[in-house]
């Protein structure tokens, strides 16, 4: 599971359409945006091949939104 707080990478992920620049053995196929247990903005990167549904709303994930899925 990969959580990050960097919107910025979280755009260039999108625009590289699930692709980090150097980073091109497994894509990014869903983000999920959520507030962590301490207030702040976190973002949930799900890759190819995982749970689609792992961030899922409970105390550490609250409000989980879905805010990009992979095109192919």
């Amino acid at each position: 599971m990969a959580s990050i707080n960097s919107r910025e990478t979280v755009d260039i992920i999108i625009a590289g359409n699930g692709i980090y620049p150097g980073d091109d053995d497994m894509p990014v196929v869903k983000i999920v945006k959520y507030t962590n247990a301490w207030n702040g903005e976190t973002f949930g990167l799900i890759y190819a091949g995982e749970d689609l549904d792992r961030y899922h709303a409970s105390e550490f994930v609250i409000r989980p939104e879905t805010i990009w899925e992979r095109k192919n």
